[in-house]
């Protein structure tokens, strides 16, 4: 009998682990709707600063938690294995060159500070210079999901002065329930970062300061 409890402890183990390593998260090759930019040529760094990756908790690449039937607390990460922000990065990249934007994109690690960041993206030459700093990215919950953000955004001009700076906070509901489960999350979680960086960039705001003598 106790042969028996041992062997199913040691499979449900082995499922839940198995579950854990298949929680990756396609956010790579993302196609952004961004054809309202007329600026033809931008400066981008994007910084990835969240808590649990500052502290350790957290590889570069974790994209948020998908809490088990035990409410274990399993971390996901990106499915090409590279850092989120790399992700992020790319998808914005290529989604403005397929409008003729040409965009000079920053390589960053967490570990480096703001300032130091920001004087690699003043010493590029594009007329636009903008600037995520990321508190907060990553979806989390038990059968129904959450994104949650935390993002500061830099606006600059070629000079370097500051245009805008604009803090971006929310909660966004994604999909699942309580009595399926998550679903089909590697679907509706990559459309809704799509969204999250499509509707920062159609801010009225934000285009217009963009755009500016571009129009």
């Amino acid at each position: 009998m106790n042969i028996k409890i041992y062997l199913v402890g040691i499979l449900s183990l082995m499922l839940l682990s198995s579950c854990a390593v298949n929680q990756k998260v396609k956010y790579d090759g993302l196609e952004l709707n961004l054809s309202e930019i007329k600026t033809k040529n931008i400066d981008l760094a994007l910084l990835d600063h969240r808590e649990a990756v500052i502290d350790g908790s957290r590889k570069p690449d974790f994209v948020g938690y998908m809490i088990s039937g035990a409410g274990i607390n399993w971390p996901m990460g990106t499915f090409s294995k590279n850092n989120l922000m790399d992700d992020l990065s790319y998808d914005i990249v290529n989604s403005l060159n397929r409008y003729d934007v040409k965009v000079a994109n920053v390589i960053t690690k967490w570990q480096d500070d703001e300032q130091i960041v920001k004087s690699k993206l003043f010493n590029l030459n594009g007329e636009i210079k903008i600037f995520f700093v990321f508190d907060q990215l990553h979806t989390n919950g038990y059968g129904i999901q959450f994104l949650y953000y935390k993002i500061n955004m830099f606006i600059y001009n070629k000079s370097g002065e500051l245009l805008k700076h604009k803090s971006i906070e929310g909660k966004e509901k994604l999909g699942g329930n309580i009595a399926f489960g998550p679903g089909s999350y590697k679907i509706y979680m990559p459309k809704s970062m799509s969204k999250l960086l499509e509707d920062i960039f159609r801010d009225k705001e934000i285009l217009e300061l963009i755009n500016k003598d571009n129009i």
